[in-house]
């Protein structure tokens, strides 16, 4: 039986993979499709091989992840095994970018990257990780002894429980999820302190540290879904309630239409 969620996750991965391929070099650097980092936003040439190089590697990943949608109760595995390479193509998507921006002789955009001051996004924003997945961990421990041993952990479209987790395996899992979003968020944060290249906005017409801004922004929102799933999950788990789909799908096109939102209201050219 194939897991429609799982196998919707991965179409759309497959979607957003292909137009980085074909789409994002077409119209170079913008502040919503692509590779954005200050190596890929100095030069054409960077934004448009790197892209690509990112794009194909992404098409081959989603393609391998397609046979989960044919495992039973596979969502955990899919989300370890999509976001952990992830991670990894980061480094290697940096390297190619900053090796491409090298050959293709842009010496006064990587001279200039050498002189730039750290750059921070401020007291509150660089505490809303930490808060906020304290706050979801907080919920956790204060929540987690009232659910059951064993329990529904995931639903199909009409809210029917089709995959079950023990306490633990759960907790485990959530705290992967979770911690593994603050940690990018911090990641960012650190670079835009000691390697301020890495969230320059370049050639675009943004403030310094709007990039950076985003991708924290972005790991909150992410945050606030994991409160929004874990909440539908322990009222099911306790009460017995199913939640529409609708309380999912809606928080998950907020966590897109906000970051999105907010670096194309900093975009000066508008």
């Amino acid at each position: 039986m194939i897991d429609l969620f799982v196998l919707l996750l991965d179409l759309l991965y497959l979607a957003i993979a292909l137009a980085q391929y074909l789409v994002a070099p077409r119209i170079g650097p913008n502040p919503y499709l692509g590779f954005r980092i200050g190596h890929t936003l100095a030069s054409e040439e960077s934004w448009s091989k790197t892209n690509r190089f990112m794009g194909r590697i992404m098409v081959i990943h989603s393609l391998l992840l397609l046979p989960l949608c044919l495992v039973p109760d596979s969502l955990g595995y899919f989300l370890v095994l999509w976001i952990v390479p992830m991670l990894l193509f980061i480094p290697f998507g940096i390297r190619y970018a900053s090796a491409v921006l090298e050959e293709a002789g842009a010496k006064d955009a990587r001279a200039s990257s050498e002189r730039i001051t750290p750059i921070k996004a401020g007291l509150p924003w660089e505490i809303s990780p930490a808060l906020i997945y304290g706050l979801l961990f907080l919920y956790i421990l204060l929540t987690y002894p009232s659910l059951p041993d064993v329990f529904a952990t995931h639903f199909d479209a009409s809210g029917n429980p089709n995959g079950w987790s023990t306490k633990g395996d759960f907790l485990l899992l959530y705290s992967l999820l979770s911690a593994g979003m603050m940690a990018i968020a911090y990641l960012f944060i650190y670079l835009g302190r000691r390697h301020p290249l890495f969230v320059h906005p370049g050639k675009m017409q943004f403030p310094r540290d709007a990039y950076l801004k985003t991708i924290i922004l972005a790991m909150d929102c992410a945050g606030i879904i994991l409160m929004f799933t874990y909440y539908a999950i322990f009222i099911h788990a306790t009460q017995g309630i199913s939640l529409s789909a609708g309380f999912y799908i809606i928080p998950i096109l907020f966590a897109v239409v906000i970051p999105v939102g907010y670096l194309i209201s900093r975009w000066r050219r508008w």
